[in-house]
């Protein structure tokens, strides 16, 4: 299937993503990896006005030990998460796994904010 129409606006910054997603409500979605947004779309179970790109924000891509817990970015994607080296030691489980997500498409692309924001149980992480 082919999506609906939509505006498609690449984020500067997280603040300019903020003020987008202020500015337009429910209308706007967040992009970053695509394998969780664009499926609903392409079944038009997804409609969004407009689309917010955040897939370049690199602040969002991190994990960090912050002491008594790991802070991990939503633009993290499974591949960043299964070879880094913070999260090989504190958590090394949620590494491994996050190595055997989907495919390699899925592994390169798709984000840990994605799929949980999506919030589909059937998904690999949560799962």
């Amino acid at each position: 299937m082919i999506p609906a129409g939509l505006e498609y606006r690449r984020a500067s910054s997280v603040d300019d993503a903020l003020g987008v997603l202020a500015e337009h409500g429910d209308d706007a979605k967040l992009l970053a990896g695509g394998h969780s947004l664009l499926p609903l779309m392409k079944l038009r179970l997804a409609a969004p006005e407009l689309v917010v790109d955040v897939g370049a924000l690199d602040e969002l891509r991190y994990v960090r030990d912050e002491g008594d817990a790991l802070a991990i970015g939503a633009l993290s994607r499974y591949r960043d998460l299964e070879r880094d080296p913070v999260l090989g030691a504190h958590a090394p489980l949620l590494a491994h796994v996050s190595g055997e997500i989907g495919d390699r498409q899925v592994r390169h692309r798709g984000t840990l904010g994605g799929s949980v924001v999506h919030g589909d149980a059937a998904a690999d992480l949560p799962a």
